[in-house]
């Protein structure tokens, strides 16, 4: 007779009570005999690390005004004065340079899309991503920053746009928590924004699991929807992934997915526009 998983429990699981008691509830494979041990469980896995941090030894980018030196679309003169008014603007690099009409947006989009080594469209119909992959929850779309338009799904290759600065932890919670990878194309701020006011998830038929996303304010309460998923579904899987703002939570079972968002800090989500 199997016991329940949780530590601070333990109790055994008979096997000749009524079938709802035994039947019991299973998070992550183990078996649970109550919705508190699966809440308590799943708030122990959310406090665990989320994200392995990035690897140790990598160079820092390239700065945008050496770029843009390499580049040949301004000169050293030209960057210490964009510099110099920067100072008094508190404009950020790139914007100024724009603003005193040194460079234009498509060279500004080169130089920043080679700073974080991803493509760039300097032209793109943003029509395309009502014809592209939608199974990514819209508030999730907005919280990662990334706007999904096509899709390799042989080899599970999800094609993106993003905007600079490009977040490497919301593509690693990306592939942690759905198994694709992001390939990443950066574009201006306003299409990125006009994609994501065009992008809808699809409707899913009634032989299909449900979606769901909440914005939660705490572990506490994203281990007690993980639990009431768990009473629902009698069996779920848990993964989390931690971003810039936020803690990305994903609850599976046999009717539904739950992804749970857990905002960290009172600051403008990736998918906001960005002054350069």
């Amino acid at each position: 007779m199997p016991r329940c998983a949780d530590f601070t429990c333990g109790r055994w699981r008979p096997e000749r009570l009524a079938p709802k008691w035994a039947a019991g509830l299973r998070f992550n494979g183990h078996w649970y005999c109550c919705r508190e041990c699966v809440e308590h469980a799943a708030r122990v896995g959310l406090d665990a690390p989320a994200v392995p941090a990035q690897m140790a030894g990598s160079l820092p980018p390239l700065k945008l005004g050496v770029l843009l030196r390499h580049l040949g679309a301004i000169t050293e003169a030209q960057l210490d004065a964009a510099l110099e008014s920067q100072r008094a603007s508190g404009r950020r690099l790139g914007e100024e340079l724009i603003h005193e009409g040194l460079v234009g947006p498509d060279v500004l989009l080169k130089a920043l899309a080679a700073q974080c080594n991803v493509s760039y469209l300097p032209s793109f119909e943003v029509g395309r991503v009502m014809q592209g992959p939608s199974w990514l929850p819209a508030e999730t779309v907005r919280a990662l920053g990334l706007v999904p338009f096509e899709a390799d799904d042989a080899q599970k290759r999800l094609r993106v746009l993003c905007t600079a600065p490009v977040s490497r932890s919301a593509t690693r919670a990306l592939f942690k928590l759905t198994g694709w990878t992001a390939e990443l194309y950066m574009v201006e701020d306003e299409t990125f924004q006009d994609a994501l006011r065009l992008y809808r998830p699809s409707t899913l038929n009634q032989t299909e699991q449900r979606r769901e996303v909440l914005t939660l304010t705490g572990t506490d309460a994203a281990a007690a929807r993980v639990a009431d998923d768990a009473l629902i579904d009698r069996s779920v899987t848990m993964r989390h992934a931690s971003f810039e703002h936020h803690t990305w939570i994903r609850v599976e079972g046999p009717r539904q997915v739950s992804d749970l968002l857990i905002p960290a800090m009172e600051e403008p989500c990736p998918a906001a526009p960005i002054a350069r």
